[in-house]
């Protein structure tokens, strides 16, 4: 429950929001605002009975849930919520106030006739679907119709009870002479609705047409529709609409150009035409005695002097000269009215069967006079008729001689505008006096020096005193790089009250691992991690960081208004590799030396290569078995191979990890026999190399001794495979997964072949074929895993064996 939003005289409706986060309205109804036990759990019944029939029509709020609190002495229901009287970007609870009708007419004296029909058909509508559930509402007024999603609704719903209840609801000048509690009460008040917003007069004015009618642009279809008002407003029940039914086939009739009383009428008039033919033989006796003769009916032409004049008889009207037949013979009442003029009433002794010419009416100049009084004098306003000024100045200020009826008043002073309504009544003096006060504020900022604005206007720098208007002000301050603070302030006459806004600094907290380290920021060194940086601006602060023997470090601090951003840098340090050292790079892949170069001592990984295909959009083809990171990327044909060197080496020259003249690449075939601890090799070619060598990687003995590597084994369970040998593995195995040779190497013999750089052959159609060297998961044969043996294929070959061994190049080639 937020706040009330409205008051009756059972009780309160509050803002609400449920647990989902929807804005609600609950009315509360309490029992001590009734007058017995009885009238209250009537109430209460109603609301239950009307709960489940709400939803059934568009033009009732919704009821979502009823509750009571016996011990609290109050009942609830929970409604739809209303619009917001004033359309606003974004839901404001502290200012929101329901939409009703109410609210629009004070917004607009009236509303066209056309919108007028659409509203009356809409709530015409609800009421017949009220009515078949035996349920009236008792109170229609324009308060309790209300806006939701722009859609007309029937409110304050717990007045409705069963038809024929008697406990007193209602309000003056809606109920009808008869009293409340009918479906034909109902259409009685909502006629006097539709009477104000249509007239735009009050409801106790009816029967009297806005005196301006005549210059109106919807004046016939207003004329029409004050017909379907007279009836559902006649003081006899019996010339009224029986049903909302009815009435809407009326609202539509005038809508639509067709006459009044068509159709929906037949029904009557066959069940009348039956008793007609009765009363015929009856009515010609009658007539033949010479007593009792009927008045009869005759006509009537009335004249008016200037024409033009609204004349209504009988609760028919018509413009004069107005023409009148089927009048009921006897004296009969002329109303006659004209915009500007005194209403008169005329009497008229109309005659059987003839026509009635009296002479023309001769109207009076119907004028007011207005005074107007403003505080502080000098006030500029403007008298307004519509939307026509029909006069202006400053006040105080009288006019004599106006037009009777409906006129607003609006007064400007000091940027803010008041308006008020006056009525202009023959021969009398309306007065209009509207007040102007003012508030004082006292405004400060810390620091001192803020902008500030009032309603989006300028109003000086805090601190600074200003004076606004009463009412409610937006108060604005900006400062520099600080987000901008609003309040929202109440002025009231003659008071004085003290707002204050702060903008808080924030603060910076550096630190680095190693720490001492230079911190710079716009070109300055400013002290040395760790360091904490007070009294700064919001927004982002770029620092700089320097410490010697590791690479620099760029930070960033988002700083907030009265909080604390924390740097923290972690430095690298510039290490190159050298020739003889170990190194271990940015993707974690580790090198040892061997001759001249650093080789991997590992086969490139599928983290490695996952890397590579990601950063160029390699699509990788899927395998039959499952890898995981640490396992040796396969599928990789030479060119493949030899693109992750090229990209690897781009790398880590952009991350400062390379020095010049330093790359991957792959392992030349002399280094590979290197690095697997082949001597003595002849041959200037692999192919004058291939064979010569017999050793196994673990020596001469055959079948491999345990944990000698990752072969074809029996753990594949399909042949070929080396009978009396198993390493666990059915196909690749995590790198290192077994020994490492004397170099420090891993996987020189098993788990994948391994690409070497150099041409297999030196001859010419050779130069598309290239060596792979160890053999692999797949490999069961004596002669594919002696250390002199190589596995030919064409660089563009890619088989779940294949494989490769990175070697870095510590500078002097590439």
């Amino acid at each position: 429950m937020v706040r009330p939003i409205g008051r009756g005289s059972y009780g309160e409706i509050w803002l609400a929001r449920s647990l989902t986060g929807a804005w609600r309205a609950v009315k509360i109804v309490e029992r001590s605002r009734f007058d017995d036990e009885r009238s209250f759990e009537r109430e209460f019944d109603g609301m239950a009975r009307f709960e489940p029939v709400s939803r059934e029509h568009e033009g009732f709020v919704d009821i979502l849930h009823v509750g009571r609190s016996d011990d609290g002495g109050f009942f609830y229901y929970v409604m739809e919520l209303a619009d917001d009287a004033i359309p606003r970007g974004k839901f404001d609870p502290a200012e929101y106030q329901p939409k009703t009708l109410k609210s629009e007419l004070q917004r607009v004296a009236r509303l066209p006739a056309d919108e007028v029909i659409t509203l009356g058909l809409s709530l015409t509508t609800a009421l017949a679907a009220l009515h078949q559930h035996g349920l009236v509402h008792r109170d229609i007024k324009p308060a309790n119709i209300i806006f939701v999603g722009g859609v007309p609704k029937i409110a304050d719903i717990g007045l409705v009870s069963a038809m024929g209840q008697d406990s007193f609801v209602g309000t003056e000048g809606y109920v009808p002479p008869e009293g409340h509690g009918t479906a034909q009460a109902d259409l009685y008040s909502l006629g006097k609705v539709l009477y104000e917003i249509a007239m735009g007069k009050d409801r106790m004015q009816f029967p009297e047409v806005n005196t301006a009618i005549s210059a109106m642009p919807d004046k016939v279809q207003l004329m029409r529709l004050n017909d379907v008002l007279l009836r559902a407003c006649a003081r006899d029940t019996d010339a009224r609409y029986a049903t909302a039914d009815e009435m809407r086939v009326d609202l539509e009739n005038v809508r639509d150009g067709r006459p009044l009383g068509g159709v929906h009428h037949r029904r009557r008039w066959l069940r009348l035409a039956a008793l007609l033919l009765v009363c015929a033989v009856a009515f010609g006796a009658w007539r033949s005695w010479p007593f009792g003769q009927p008045a009869g009916e005759g006509s009537v032409l009335v004249e008016t002097d200037p024409p033009g004049a609204m004349v209504i008889i009988e609760q028919r009207m018509q413009r004069s000269p107005a023409h009148f037949t089927g009048v009921k013979s006897g004296m009969r009442n002329a109303h006659v009215m004209l915009a500007g003029y005194d209403p008169l009433d005329v009497p008229l002794k109309i005659a059987p069967d003839t026509e009635t010419k009296p002479r023309a009416i001769s109207l009076r100049r119907s004028l007011g006079n207005v005074r107007v009084a403003s505080e502080p004098a000098g006030c500029e306003f403007e008298i307004r008729s519509g939307a026509e000024t029909v006069q202006s100045g400053k006040a105080p200020a009288d006019f004599n001689g106006l037009p009777t009826g409906a006129y607003e008043i609006v007064m400007r002073h000091d940027g803010l505008e008041k308006r008020a309504a006056i009525e202009v009544v023959s021969g009398e003096t309306a007065t209009a006096s509207l007040a102007f006060g003012s508030g004082k504020f006292l405004i400060s900022s810390s620091p001192q020096g803020a902008e500030i604005f009032a309603d989006g206007k300028p109003a000086g720098t805090a601190p600074c005193e200003i004076a606004i208007g009463e009412g409610e002000h937006k108060l604005t301050a900006r400062y520099r790089a600080w987000p901008a603070q609003e309040r929202t302030v109440r002025a009231e006459a003659g008071t004085e009250a003290g707002v204050a806004f702060a903008f808080p600094f924030g603060r910076a907290k550096i630190t680095s691992a190693p720490a001492q380290a230079s911190v710079i920021f716009d070109g300055k060194e400013i002290g040395l991690t760790p360091l904490l940086v007070d009294e700064l601006e919001p927004g982002e602060r770029k620092y700089s960081l320097r410490l010697a023997g590791y690479r620099n470090a760029e930070a960033v601090a988002n700083v907030k208004a009265g909080e604390q951003a924390f740097v923290g840098v972690r430095f690298e340090r510039r290490p190159v590799p050298h020739r003889g050292d170990k190194w271990e790079n940015t993707l974690g892949m580790r090198f040892v030396p061997v001759g001249d170069v650093l080789v991997a001592v590992w086969p490139v990984r599928v983290r490695d290569f996952q890397a590579f295909a990601e950063a160029t959009g390699l699509t990788r083809v899927p395998l039959e078995f499952t890898q995981e990171d640490t396992h040796p990327a396969v599928n990789v044909n030479w060119e493949d191979a030899r693109a992750f060197c090229q990209w690897l080496t781009e790398r880590e020259i952009k991350s400062e990890q390379l020095g010049e003249g330093q790359s991957y690449r792959m392992p030349t075939d002399a280094e590979w026999s290197i690095a697997a601890g082949v001597t003595g090799e002849g041959g200037a070619t692999p192919q004058e190399r291939d064979g010569g060598v017999r050793d196994f990687a673990w020596g001469r003995a055959w079948p491999p001794p345990p944990r000698a590597g990752n072969f074809a084994d029996i753990s594949r369970k399909r042949q070929p495979f080396i009978a009396a040998y198993s390493d666990g593995f059915a196909q690749t195995s995590p790198v290192g997964s077994f020994p490492a040779n004397k170099a420090g190497l891993f996987d020189m013999s098993g788990n994948v072949w391994q690409w070497v750089e150099d041409i297999y052959s030196s001859s010419p159609q050779h130069r598309e074929w290239r060596a792979l060297r160890g053999g692999s998961w797949a490999t069961s044969k004596q002669e594919y895993l002696r250390l002199g043996y190589r596995e030919v294929a064409d660089i563009k070959q890619r088989d779940v064996t294949y494989g490769f061994r990175c070697v870095l190049v510590p500078g002097g080639e590439r």
